[in-house]
């Protein structure tokens, strides 16, 4: 008889509780230690931001952090599987998105086609994850978005972006080795709230020039 199989999803939402259980007193903090930064990184994105990639990739985090939220406080209601089914197709559009908001703001906007084509791509890979493919599917976009971030910030010299790629890269290898945890929640809300900050340092220094005579 072929060996039971965890599906990925699954593994993906408990696999740093593999040695103990599920859900223990120090999980559920961590968890929502990370949930809260989250959420709020993703709202202050979503309101300061400027563009519709990095509002979209606002609101993707944001139901992420909703979702381990809802896990961890309502979990009669839901299971421990709810973040993961949620962020294998959130974070390589996340990533995606995130990457061609720093092309668009660095270098030039992407045009439509193959913008759309980056987007359906990732989804692809975040769904194939969802339905039994490898993590890889939907992490790779994550950590090539982030490399894209940093390619282009070094075009440009903005350093907060170029420290925001960094973070999502990092995020990428953290969910891998993590799963849905602390170190890769909170590397993701730094990597947003780097791009909400440099987006309105970029406008507040656009007004004081326009102020100056």
């Amino acid at each position: 008889m072929a060996p039971c199989r965890t599906p990925p999803r699954i593994a993906f939402a408990i696999r740093p509780s593999l040695k103990g259980r599920v859900f223990s007193s120090a999980m559920f903090d961590s968890t929502l230690i990370a949930a809260l930064p989250l959420m709020a990184a993703s709202l202050y994105a979503a309101v300061t931001g400027a563009g519709v990639y990095l509002r979209f990739a606002a609101m993707l985090c944001a139901a992420l952090a909703a979702a381990l939220l809802a896990a961890l406080l309502l979990p009669g209601h839901f299971d421990a599987g709810l973040a993961a089914a949620v962020a294998l197709p959130v974070l390589p559009l996340a990533g995606v998105s995130l990457g061609l908001c720093a092309i668009a703001r660095c270098l030039r906007p992407m045009p439509a086609l193959p913008a759309t084509l980056a987007l359906a791509a990732a989804l692809a890979g975040g769904i194939a994850a969802l339905f039994g493919g490898s993590l890889l599917f939907a992490l790779l976009p994550l950590l090539l978005g982030g490399l894209a971030v940093m390619v282009a910030a070094l075009h440009r010299a903005a350093f907060s972006l170029l420290l925001a790629g960094a973070l999502l890269m990092a995020a990428a290898s953290a969910f891998l080795a993590r799963g849905v945890t602390l170190p890769g929640v909170m590397l993701l809300a730094a990597a947003l709230a780097g791009f909400a900050v440099q987006t309105r340092a970029s406008h507040n220094r656009a007004a004081f020039g326009s102020a100056t005579p």
